[in-house]
């Protein structure tokens, strides 16, 4: 199952509670922005009755020097283990896999991105190698948290330098109101969607739903509600399957 050794490098915080995890990329390793892998650590300093395997999407960009694994830190023995690794340390990892690249969406219309929580990580990925290629395609992220210190990549998404791109943060338990209206409130709904995208730009795009189950459930309901075609929706669930060949957590 284990194919590439990863050796791990440092980690870095990067949302209340969200740490990303650096490892060494093997010479040999490619992949297309968006897919993942089965990472298998070194050993377990917790017990975890899935063992010491997760299947976790590639936060980094192909482009970049170093494989990122981004987490929300909880209680299982894997990521308490993570969070103990040392400089050194040998993990394993499978081949990268997964449909949720841009490779779907063939016909050059636009990207809308409904992210929800610590699904952004391939979508970071994907985002980050269109610019590194200086996309001409147009990108729409919509990212969903509950708040600010929830949203991973908060400032680099914003900063992106790509040809169109909007980034639409929202969060559903802010009470403050954003001053300069770079920000929303509450859940991605229909009037939100509107507020950013004629109805037929709606129809045309193509959607890359991302997170939790319930939230892509949800987010294809708004959609096919919409009149968006199911054929025009990738999804990637977050899940907390036991398999590492199955869906991530």
């Amino acid at each position: 199952m284990a194919n590439f050794p990863l050796t791990f490098k440092h980690k870095e915080q990067v949302a209340d509670g969200t740490w990303s995890f650096y490892f060494e990329k093997p010479a040999d390793f490619v992949f297309e922005a968006g897919q993942y892998v089965a990472l298998v650590l070194p050993r377990l300093s917790a017990p975890d009755k899935r063992g010491p395997v997760r299947s976790l999407s590639i936060c980094s960009a192909p482009f970049e020097a170093e494989l990122i694994f981004t987490v929300r830190i909880t209680d299982s023995g894997f990521k308490q283990t993570l969070m103990t690794l040392e400089p050194g340390e040998v993990a394993q990892a499978t081949r990268p896999i997964g449909h949720f690249t841009l490779s779907h969406a063939g016909d050059g219309k636009r990207i809308v991105f409904l992210t929800g929580g610590i699904g952004v990580t391939p979508v970071r990925s994907i985002l980050k190698q269109a610019e590194h290629e200086g996309s001409a395609r147009s990108f729409v992220n919509f990212y969903s948290n509950r708040m600010k210190k929830d949203a991973a990549f908060h400032d680099e998404l914003k900063g992106l330098k790509l040809a169109e791109y909007r980034y639409i943060p929202t969060f559903s338990q802010e009470t403050a109101a954003c001053s300069d209206g770079s920000e929303e409130r509450g859940y991605i709904c229909e009037a939100m969607l509107g507020k950013y995208l004629s109805l037929e730009q709606i129809k045309e795009s193509w959607y890359y739903l991302v997170g939790a189950p319930a939230f892509i459930e949800a987010m294809e309901k708004l959609l096919l509600g919409l009149g968006v075609a199911k054929e025009r929706m990738v999804n990637d669930p977050f899940t907390g399957m036991a398999s590492a060949s199955q869906q991530k957590s």
